[in-house]
């Protein structure tokens, strides 16, 4: 019983923190997309997000949502020493927007099992 408890508990913390983690995302891409491009900054927070889901999500063996994570989180960090990359700001974006979408399916139904 302790071990399903403690289960359930490590689901909720790790769905209301990626939850946190990925509006925090959207507004980023939002404010990328009025900007019409990628800041340094928003690169690297960017990046820094997708590694915390990416490492969230392999701690739960949510291998898919870490898989993608991980591009993702690649994306950026070659955006980082490749800033002549970042002219396909809105290709990016829309690939991030549906990135987003698939992940946020993934946590709903990791949600149905809390």
């Amino acid at each position: 019983m302790y071990d399903e408890y403690s289960n359930e508990t490590m689901l909720d913390i790790y769905v209301f923190e990626t939850e946190q983690l990925l509006e925090q995302l959207e507004q980023l891409m939002l404010n990328c997309e009025k900007e019409t491009g990628f800041t340094s900054e928003a690169i690297d927070e960017i990046f820094r997000i997708m590694h915390t889901i990416k490492g969230s999500s392999a701690m739960m063996n949510f291998d898919s949502i870490a898989n993608l994570s991980h591009a993702l989180e690649d994306l950026f960090d070659f955006l980082r020493s490749h800033s002549s990359r970042r002219e396909d700001h809105q290709k990016i974006i829309d690939l991030m927007f549906n990135s987003l979408d698939l992940i946020k399916a993934e946590i709903a139904r990791k949600k149905a099992l809390i």
